[in-house]
């Protein structure tokens, strides 16, 4: 009875496992999902993910990987009233460990996509290092700071949002 018994839990441990893997493999959404043609490199970029709300307007994520060396969060916020974040600047996630990741955003010709007058909205794309990369998996994000004219503003991000930028990037191993 108590072999059956111990079978029995080893079988409902594996399906729960299983079940889990499957849902999570199930929650990624990708705008692209890849192999570069000329390459032949792996290119993943999710679909975008409310974070927070900034001046009423949603706030958006989604996570890019070229291959196993790159890695790119990309934010994309709408400019309504004349809200405007200073795009030039870096911007910081606060996790629940209190640690702070700040991030920089591409400053190349052509690398950052930056708004203009006629453009509700703006993307920019912050490349991040393998060490940002593994503590964001980790660590939800519990307040997103960035700079506008007048200094920097903190967001606080809703708990049931926290985990959402680990979930993109956890997309793109």
């Amino acid at each position: 009875m108590q072999v059956a018994h111990r079978i029995y839990k080893v079988i409902v441990a594996a399906a729960f496992a299983i079940g889990t893997q499957a849902v999570s493999a199930q929650n990624c959404q990708f705008e692209k999902n890849a192999i570069d043609a000329i390459t032949e490199t792996q290119v993943k970029v999710t679909q975008p993910v409310t974070v927070a709300k900034l001046n009423n307007n949603p706030l958006y994520f989604k996570a890019q990987s070229i291959g196993s060396k790159y890695r790119f969060l990309k934010m994309r916020y709408y400019k309504y009233n004349n809200f405007s974040i200073d795009e030039s600047r870096e911007i910081s996630l606060r996790l629940t460990n209190n640690e702070e990741i700040v991030i920089y955003p591409r400053h190349a010709a052509g690398d950052t996509i930056r708004s203009t007058v006629e453009s509700s909205s703006a993307m920019l794309i912050y490349p991040i290092n393998a060490e940002q990369y593994e503590k964001l998996k980790r660590y939800p994000v519990k307040t997103f700071k960035y700079f506008v004219t007048t200094g920097f503003i903190e967001v606080p991000i809703k708990e049931n949002k926290q985990t959402k930028i680990m979930g993109i990037l956890n997309c793109i191993d």
